[in-house]
C-alpha cells in the first residue's frame, strides 16, 4: 500500500507520515520549496526521512510562486514574522497548490492516498462562528478538493485525502501519537518560520511548538535560542 505525503520537516506532517508508516503504508514524501523564509525545513526532512524508513523524497521547485504572495510572514522578506497570530502568516491557498500537485504524483504512482499534516488546532475558528486560523486545513476544504481532484482524473480507485483534521486530531494528540512511533526523532524535526541553527523561539509555530508538547505530557527537547 502506497501513500504520498505532503511533509514539511515539521512534527505535524512529518509525524502524521510516521503515524501511517506504522499502519503499513510506504510513505513518498513530497516537500515544496515555495520561496519560505523557513527553507531550513527542507534540508531538515532530507535527513528525517531516511531515518524514519521513507521512500526517497520528491523535491519541487514552486520559489517563483512567492512573487504570488506578497504581504505574508512566511514569503515576504519585507513582511516581519511575529510572535502571534496574525492573518498575513497564512499564505492563501498553500495546501491547495500543494496537495493538487501531490494529487498529481499519486495518480502517476497509483497511490489511492494522499496525506497532509492539518489538525484541528489549525481549524480553530476566530471568535464566535468566525473563520477558521487556517481555511484550507479544515476538513471540510479537503473534502472539496478531493472531489475535485477525483473529478479530474479517469475513473478508477478514488483517491484519498487523510489529514489529522479529518481524524479529529488536535496538534497536542497528534504529537502524542507521533512520538509513540518516532521517539526522539521527533525533536529533530523543524517548525521556525526562519532558518537559524536552532528554533529562534519567539516565532508563532515555535511557540505553538512548545505549547503542543507540553499539552502532550512530552518533554520538550528542541533547542530554542529564545
Amino acid at each position: 500500500m502506497k501513500a504520498v505525503a505532503v511533509v514539511s520537516g515539521g512534527p505535524d506532517s512529518m509525524g502524521y507520515a510516521a503515524v501511517w508508516k506504522s499502519r503499513g503504508f510506504a510513505i513518498h514524501p513530497i516537500v515544496f520549496d515555495y520561496g519560505q523564509k523557513g527553507k531550513k525545513e527542507v534540508e531538515i526532512l532530507g535527513r528525517l526521512c531516511p531515518k524514519l524508513g521513507f521512500e526517497k523524497e520528491v523535491r519541487v521547485d514552486l520559489s517563483s510562486l512567492s512573487r504570488l504572495w506578497p504581504n505574508t510572514q512566511l514569503t515576504d522578506p519585507s513582511i516581519r514574522v511575529e510572535s502571534e497570530y496574525a492573518r498575513n502568516v497564512v499564505v492563501p491557498l498553500r495546501n491547495g497548490v500543494f496537495l493538487m500537485v501531490a494529487a498529481a504524483y499519486a495518480d502517476s504512482l497509483g497511490a489511492d492516498h494522499l496525506l497532509y499534516g492539518a489538525h484541528l488546532s489549525d481549524s480553530a475558528r476566530r471568535g464566535t462562528g468566525g473563520e477558521p486560523l487556517y481555511p484550507d486545513c479544515t476538513p471540510e476544504f479537503a473534502s472539496a478538493l478531493e472531489d475535485a481532484v477525483n473529478k479530474g482524473r479517469f475513473s478508477g480507485t478514488p483517491i484519498k485525502i487523510h489529514s489529522p483534521a479529518i481524524e479529529g486530531l488536535t496538534k497536542d494528540r497528534l504529537l502524542r501519537m507521533a512520538y509513540d512511533v518516532m521517539g526522539d526523532l521527533i525533536f529533530e524535526t523543524w517548525s521556525c518560520y526562519l532558518s537559524g541553527d536552532v528554533h529562534c523561539g519567539a516565532c508563532e509555530s515555535c511557540s505553538n511548538r512548545r505549547k503542543a508538547f507540553a499539552a502532550a505530557g512530552i518533554e520538550d527537547k528542541t533547542r530554542y535560542e529564545h
